[in-house]
């Protein structure tokens, strides 16, 4: 069983379903609201979790009702808090979101006291990090903090995975202390410094290889994902299920390929494994009520089994 590390955000998630999005100065009645647990940090260290990790995770909550609660929560997942800031100046972050009925929406986010997560209280977590076999971070804490966990988990042998989300450029010397790294097709090609356009995946994927992160993965929604590794890339086609809500999908891959990663490189049964886990979560609303444990995983794929989705192995000789 792998130890596991989360380092990164949580929010609360307010949301209205409205019948049309709200123009400037209008007020839209009728709306349906509903609350829910998010930030990456949370989605991945419950995924973690639920699929077998041994999970600490260290994050920041705010001066108000929701940080008990959330505690409460964390505990109940078996992931232990001890490690989970308290502060008293900030609320918990918030994500304030209106979808419409046509599936548009707008969000507006408030850290609150995910910016308390500042590189000076990586001393506060450090034992943590000693303990863990990988630890994992997102983009939704400061950049320094990242750059800082990075450089003493990698200096003390522990295995990186950074899910650079939401997108965001990455300096050299951070990118030196991460095992693998874990995007999206945007978030690739801001890392790649190449827009993505439908046509320039494989050059995305050449500029990523050329970071020289032993282990790239670049999740493409319905069509799978690439792994790109010193011994070439691999497309891993997707499993077929009926999508619900892709929400905290990515989220659920991350943390499932925590929890299979051991050695230098991640393997391409390690990536149907991740796949198998965010294709449960598509067929299920919400985030974290979405995500599945490691029993519905070993049944899905048993189920699969007679048609498991083979990788493609792709030919860059220029990478």
């Amino acid at each position: 069983m792998n130890k596991i590390v989360v380092v990164g955000s949580t929010n609360i998630d307010l949301m209205a379903k409205v019948h049309h999005l709200p123009s400037r100065g209008e007020t839209v009645c009728d709306a349906e609201f509903s609350q829910a647990i998010g930030g990456k940090g949370m989605n991945q260290a419950i995924a973690a979790a639920r699929l077998g990790g041994d999970v600490i995770f260290v994050t920041a909550l705010g001066n108000d009702h929701y940080a008990s609660l959330l505690k409460k929560h964390l505990q109940n997942e078996k992931i232990i808090t001890d490690y989970v800031i308290d502060d008293s100046e900030q609320p918990t972050g918030m994500a304030l979101i209106y979808v419409s009925h046509e599936g548009e929406n707008c969000i507006a986010v408030a850290p609150g006291a995910n910016n308390k997560l500042q590189p000076t209280l990586l001393d506060t977590f450090k034992k943590a990090l000693d303990r863990a076999d990988i630890v994992i971070m997102q983009a939704e804490i400061p950049y320094q903090t990242i750059c800082a966990t990075a450089s003493y988990a990698k200096s003390h042998g522990k295995k990186v995975i950074l899910n650079l989300a939401p997108a965001k450029e990455a300096d050299p010397e951070l990118l030196s202390n991460v095992d693998v790294l874990v995007v999206n097709e945007i978030e690739g090609g801001i890392v790649a410094g190449l827009p993505y356009s439908n046509d320039n995946m494989d050059q995305i994927m050449i500029r990523l290889k050329h970071t020289g992160v032993k282990n790239i993965v670049v999740t493409v929604g319905s069509k799978g994902a690439y792994l790109i590794t010193p011994f070439g890339c691999s497309h891993i086609e997707p499993y077929k299920v009926d999508v619900v809500d892709t929400v905290a999908a990515g989220d659920t891959f991350c943390g499932a390929l925590a929890v299979q990663f051991s050695g230098d490189y991640i393997t391409e049964e390690n990536m149907r494994y991740a796949n198998a886990a965010s294709a449960i979560a598509v067929t299920r609303h919400g985030a974290t009520t979405s995500i599945p444990t490691a029993e519905e995983v070993d049944r899905f794929l048993l189920q699969c089994e007679c048609v498991s989705p083979q990788p493609n192995i792709l030919q860059y000789e220029k990478i």
